[in-house]
């Protein structure tokens, strides 16, 4: 149970009985929005820290900074490096796009498309110990997860295309994610086990 709280105290904050907390805390019932709302005002500062993320963006027109919170767990952050090469040997990876998935709730997601930041006047990109820092983000719309998974897989064919190996892997990496997090994903061959 909560700490600092035992299931009497919970059950007279909540305005019910202590075995119906007893049996929340079994798992064997769900409470209410309503039950729930005094404990959410109480604690709810806990649930909601490192639920969001801060992105950021320079307009390329005005050259302003524009931030964006984005709330929700974030079920996939998956960077593509360019692999750095002088003849066939491979000296260096710089990451240059990032897809983050963050989930809203219910069957709503939103995707965050990053590219490497440069400066403006030469090819450097902008370095920084905050690695959140380095990325320009366009935040999608709201979407659902069958739309998502076409976005993906359109990200996949276009942005990617220059890395055949992140173009084709992306598609199983995020269905993957997604599944590992519990969602049903349409189209799947599944082969379940018998217990």
């Amino acid at each position: 149970m909560m700490v600092g709280l035992n299931q009497v105290e919970i059950a007279d904050k909540c305005r019910t009985q202590q075995s119906v907390v007893s049996a929340w805390s079994k798992g064997t019932k769900l409470g209410t929005e309503q039950q729930l709302k005094p404990l959410l005002e109480i604690f709810g500062y806990k649930l909601r820290r490192n639920t969001f993320r801060i992105y950021w963006n320079i307009d390329p027109t005005t050259k302003n900074k524009i931030f964006h919170k984005v709330e929700g767990k974030v079920v996939l952050s998956h960077a593509f490096f360019d692999a750095r090469r002088s003849g066939y040997k491979k000296y260096k990876k710089i990451p240059q796009h990032k897809l983050v998935i963050h989930h809203q709730g219910g069957d709503k997601f939103r995707l965050i498309f990053q590219n490497r930041i440069k400066f403006l006047h030469s090819d450097q990109e902008l370095e920084s110990s905050v690695e959140d820092a380095i990325w320009g983000s366009e935040v999608s719309e709201q979407i659902e997860l069958k739309e998502l998974l076409k976005h993906v897989d359109k990200y996949a064919e276009t942005t990617l295309n220059d890395y055949p190996g992140d173009a084709n892997t992306l598609p199983f990496i995020a269905r993957q994610a997604l599944l590992n997090h519990g969602f049903h994903i349409e189209g799947l061959v599944e082969y379940p086990a018998v217990w």
